[in-house]
């Protein structure tokens, strides 16, 4: 384990699950279509995705499965390697609402055994 896994572990709060989810990311360029590899009710991680700096601010539509789309705000808090794709985003400004419905398909989802370790 390096340094930034642990580091990031300490920081997590919710337990992530493998998933593929679509999701729109909006920053002041544009927009841009991802599918998440880790999903939990505070964030994501993009693994073939472009990195947005360390620290930006965008707004995120999840897609999940047989439901409306969730909008929040994100924020990048991981790029483990700016040499290659992928990027962690934590999110916030979520609705009440919207934060109940990604728990509970979260939570749908580790008890089928796509919990990520780590």
């Amino acid at each position: 384990m390096t340094a930034s896994e642990g580091a990031g572990s300490e920081r997590r709060r919710a337990q992530r699950v493998r998933v593929s989810v679509s999701v729109e990311v909006r920053d002041q360029h544009g927009f841009s279509l991802h599918s998440v590899s880790d999903l939990s009710p505070g964030g994501a991680f993009f693994d073939r995705s472009i990195p947005n700096a360390v620290g930006s601010k965008v707004k995120v539509t999840l897609h999940l499965p047989g439901e409306t789309p969730i909008q929040c705000e994100g924020e990048v808090v991981n790029v483990p390697d700016r040499k290659n794709f992928g990027m962690g985003l934590k999110f916030f400004n979520m609705a009440e609402a919207d934060q109940a419905r990604l728990t509970a398909f979260t939570e749908g989802l580790s008890g089928s055994g796509n919990v990520k370790k780590g």
